[in-house]
């Protein structure tokens, strides 16, 4: 029976989480996919990693060769088969040439920017992997640009006075004591997209 190869290039570069998720499973090898790019997708500030085509661009992987028991568990993981879909592509290791199935992200998702714990926990897989970091973080910088530059389409329709209300709301607001308008500040902070309370650790 020939060799059920897996191909990671997010989360599941970790070797922790590997040994966790899918314990039979052996890493096969570490190589690129050819002509495509990394990129975050999912939620504004909860994205996940996916590829998607770039002629030129290449993808640093890890292979592992798993079992039936452990695809059932990356299937779970990954949100088969509504949220990533499965493909095979060839993945180029030190000369040889294997395919391999890879997850990738339903296309209709639009870009964002990973938690800090989860780029933590690929970080940790580029470095179990000893693959070249700065790949990662121009991915993360890449989607969050894309992010603001498909928002700005819908957000530069709206005109300052209509993002804070009309005139009765500043009616409303101008009876507000100092201790009320300071608390509605620290409000629009935390849900201000551009406010992080943590903040991201590149």
């Amino acid at each position: 029976m020939s060799k059920r190869l897996y191909v990671a290039y997010g989360s599941n570069l970790n070797i922790r989480q590997m040994k966790y998720r899918c314990p039979t499973a052996k890493l096969y090898g570490v190589g690129t996919i050819e002509d495509y790019e990394l990129q975050f997708k999912g939620q504004p500030n909860g994205a996940f990693a996916t590829i998607a085509p770039k002629e030129g661009a290449s993808v640093p992987v890890a292979v592992w060769e798993i079992q039936p028991r452990d695809e059932q568990s990356l299937d779970r993981y990954e949100g088969y088969p509504s949220h990533y879909f499965k493909q095979d592509v060839p993945v180029q290791l030190d000369g040889e040439e294997v395919s391999a199935m890879v997850y990738i992200m339903n296309l209709k998702m639009r870009f964002g920017m990973p938690s800090p714990y989860y780029y933590q926990t690929v970080l940790e897989g580029y470095h179990d992997c000893e693959l070249d970091t700065d790949i990662l973080d121009q991915a993360v910088g890449g989607s969050a640009q894309r992010y603001y530059s498909e928002n700005g389409r819908y957000q530069n329709q709206q005109t300052l006075f209509d993002a804070y209300g009309s005139e009765d709301d500043d009616e409303e607001f101008d009876e507000l004591d100092e201790d009320e308008v300071e608390e509605l500040n620290e409000e629009d902070g935390e849900s201000d997209p551009l406010y992080f309370s943590d903040g991201m650790s590149m």
